[in-house]
């Protein structure tokens, strides 16, 4: 079986290269050689193990779920703020419409958009399974 570029996927015939893109080591034809760098192969190219970085993921706290009011917490507490559907949308980056389905409890919003809200009205919708 034929070797392959790793890239692009056609047939390797001919030279082939070795490159460096983001990290990653491929095996390419003369054509993806130029979308990375140069890997010279007289350095044996050996897998390395990394650390895995530590993640700036936002929920690292015991897992929280989101509350099963969240669309009365959501409507209140822009109201309270005395801000539109559309003021709001546009404060958390998001179309009002978003903002509309969310309020009506027909969209849940993932982790990402619970703590924009969160932020922007200072209200908590992320809580611990145990607190509903």
């Amino acid at each position: 079986m034929a070797m392959q570029c790793e890239i692009c996927g056609n047939p390797l015939t001919g030279r082939t290269f070795l490159i460096q893109i983001e990290g990653a080591t491929f095996r390419v034809c003369g054509s993806c050689s130029k979308l990375g760098s140069p890997v010279h192969e007289k350095k044996a190219v050996k897998p390395t193990m990394q650390k895995p970085k530590p993640s700036n993921h936002p929920l690292k706290e015991p897992l929280l779920e989101l509350r099963y009011d969240y669309h009365r917490m959501i409507k209140q507490a822009r109201e309270k703020l005395g801000l539109s559907q559309e003021q709001l949308g546009h404060k958390i980056n998001e179309k009002p419409s978003v903002i509309k389905l969310l309020e009506s409890g027909k969209l849940k919003p993932d982790d990402l958009l619970a703590r924009k809200i969160e932020h922007t009205l200072k209200i908590k919708l992320l809580i611990p399974p145990e607190s509903e």
